[in-house]
């Protein structure tokens, strides 16, 4: 009996007692990047508490064991994880393994560990491709035929350079192939390579990364076909996704229904399929739209693999499922829940890889619970999953400590150990008042309470408290002109940073480094006054308060350029200037904003914030002054945080 057969006894033997979920649709999801294993980051307090409640539930098993872990075994870093299971049950990890750092480009070899248990220890390491060859090789993307036992794996390849700047440089992609007819101890040597695979103006190609499935088959004497995603890009930039399909058990493969995005929209990247218990199949990927857009996945159903389209609406959004740019996985359980693992921290950039967590869907994908179960709160990457034999769901996922890359662990989880962990994973957040929609999320428990003479404010603990502004909307884009940027603030130096020297940052915008554009104001707590810095790639440029601001009461803050000028102005007194401050500020890709902590979450503010305001604009001294007197000032303004509330 194969893997498959086996979890559908199991599956319908159970269905209605064990996941009692009535056929709904599961996601596994990751929030929280970064190069190697580094010091610890931060957890995200109470984000993933239950709205309003501060109160969290226990979760799923983190780890049941730990495949491959960075600076072991020959190599620095392992990626890409991809789970299967072969017909007679055994567990077969199988990961991109990186010799020189956690680069995508550079010596990478195919690895594999086996286990016998269901994941609770594994097998020594196999070299499936790579050993002694200084190519890459990557994206895994194995697939198991239950009529013969064979492992197909698909995978892809190519060579690389050296830049005259120190960087490399990826030569030609292609697909390859690679066979086991052992439950996966030994495999081919000929690396086979598919040119069918990839179109002809092709500029890049790729495979999974994650599983294949093996379709239901649609008569008695004859197996199912076998079915793999791959994503691709022309030489004119078209981007989309293909499905690739074997009817011989994997021994020859053929290019299948493909799409690509009409200009001007969202394409998948990196998409993961499944079978629906209609036989449809349901592909989830990554989608390259990043910013200005809150959906950063996109989905199809496809009747046919063999056709020559997915047939329309083709690839759409997926809405109210936040997600960071990251891969994923899919896995539909035989008369019960699909299963989705991707990364689900809201945020357009890579270093949103945080916290994995398991939530729902009734209606195949198209919408999702706000309920979920987490399987880990911290720094975590791409992920895949696999039906165990004895009923349990396998996932295999990247994580390290303070990066989400480095580390791959496996766990496992049932049906009442994920109903059992579920709680609502809505990220908290604080209104934008200017109409853009420019929420903030909240992390941690800052607490609401009042400014005299004024409104509500946040109060932050300067540990873990803190704000992002997320999706890097075009109007939160600072670039060649005057800006302007408001702030009340209340705090008093701590013993803890005087003694370290350590800043506290009040607000960070974009990068952080010598040449990462960047707009920030922090507290300096040598000299008890706030110092603010623009940097538009060539070098930082500040300029520190005329008077301390420690004092523990309240105080309005304005930090703007006025042409090449940085003003720097505290309760409307003259402001600090310094020169040199021109150049355009604007972020090249994604970015975020962050209040109360910078963008590596190594200093935290301890203080209170309010009315944080945004202007495309410089302002004048009556702006100033209506500003303090409690007046909006709206010409321009892009951002306008009143925190009378969070939701």
């Amino acid at each position: 009996m194969s893997a498959y057969q086996t979890v559908v006894r199991i599956w319908r033997s159970a269905r209605g007692r064990a996941w009692a979920v009535g056929g709904a649709v599961v996601v596994l999801a990751v929030v929280g990047s970064g190069l190697l294993p580094g010091p610890d980051g931060p957890s995200d307090g109470d984000e993933d508490s239950p709205a309003g409640t501060g109160q969290r539930k226990p979760g799923l098993t983190a780890a049941v064991s730990a495949p491959f872990s960075a600076f072991t075994e020959g190599y620095d870093c392992y990626r890409i994880p991809t789970l299967t299971t072969t017909q007679d049950g055994t567990l077969l990890a199988i990961a991109e393994a990186r010799t020189s750092g956690c680069d995508d480009i550079g010596d990478i070899d195919l690895v594999l560990k086996r286990s016998t248990d269901e994941g609770r220890t594994w097998g020594p390491l196999q070299v499936i491709r790579g050993a002694g060859d200084p190519g890459a090789y990557g994206n895994p993307a194995p697939v198991v035929d239950s009529a013969s036992g064979r492992i197909t794996l698909l995978h892809a390849y190519s060579t690389w350079t050296p830049a005259p700047d120190g960087s490399r440089v990826r030569g030609p992609r292609e697909l390859r192939l690679a066979h086991s007819t052992d439950d996966g101890a030994s495999w081919t040597t000929d690396p086979a390579p598919q040119p069918q695979l990839k179109g002809a103006d092709w500029a890049w190609v790729s495979v999974g990364p994650g599983h294949g499935v093996q379709l239901t088959p649609t008569r008695p004497d004859r197996p199912g076909r076998l079915v793999v995603s791959a994503d691709y890009r022309t030489e004119s930039g078209e981007s989309g996704a293909q499905l690739l399909y074997s009817d011989d058990g994997g021994l020859t493969w053929k290019p299948g229904a493909r799409w690509g995005a009409p200009e001007g929209t969202p394409a998948p990247n990196e998409p993961a399929l499944t079978q629906l218990p209609d036989g449809r199949i349901y592909v989830n990927a990554r989608s390259t739209a990043t910013c200005g857009t809150s959906d950063h996945r996109v989905s199809a159903i496809i009747d046919d693999a063999a056709a020559p389209e997915v047939p329309a609406p083709g690839f759409v959004p997926v809405s109210g499922l936040p997600a960071p740019p990251a891969s994923g996985s899919v896995l539909q359980l035989p008369g019960g829940p699909l299963l989705l693992s991707a990364p689900s921290r809201p945020g357009a950039e890579f270093s949103d890889r945080w916290t994995l967590a398991v939530r729902t869907s009734q209606d195949e994908g198209r919408t999702w619970s706000k309920d979920g179960a987490v399987v880990l709160r911290e720094r975590a990457g791409y992920s895949d999953m696999a039906a165990l034999p004895g009923g349990r769901v396998g996932l295999l996922y990247e994580t390290a400590n303070g990066t989400p890359h480095g580390y791959i662990k496996f766990t496992a989880f049932g049906p009442h150990e994920l109903r059992a962990a579920a709680e609502d994973l809505t990220p908290r957040r604080t209104d934008d008042a200017t109409g853009h929609h420019n929420d903030a999320v909240v992390h941690g428990s800052p607490r609401l309470g009042n400014r005299p003479g004024g409104g509500r404010a946040l109060r932050f603990d300067g540990k873990d408290d803190f704000l992002r502004l997320i999706d890097c909307p075009d109007e939160l884009r600072v670039g060649e002109g005057d800006f302007a940027l408001t702030v009340w603030v209340q705090y008093k130096t701590r013993g803890q940073d005087r003694d370290s020297g350590r800043r506290q940052p009040l607000a960070w915008a974009y990068g952080q480094g010598p040449t990462a554009r960047q707009i920030r104001i922090e507290a300096d707590p040598a000299t008890g006054r706030l110092e603010a810095t623009v940097n538009a790639g060539t070098g930082p440029v500040s300029v520190t308060a005329r008077t301390r601001t420690d004092d523990d009461t309240w105080h309005h803050v304005v930090l703007q350029r006025i042409g090449g000028r940085l003003e720097l102005s505290v309760d409307g007194a003259p402001p600090a200037t310094a020169t040199g401050a021109a150049g355009d500020l604007r972020p090249a890709g994604a970015f975020t904003i962050h209040l109360g902590t910078q963008p590596d979450y190594r200093a935290y503010y301890a203080g209170a914030l309010d009315d944080v305001r945004l202007y495309g604009r410089s302002l004048s001294r009556n702006d100033m002054a209506r500003l303090r007197d409690g007046h909006d000032v709206t010409d321009q303004e892009r951002v306008h945080l009143p925190f009378d509330g969070i939701r």
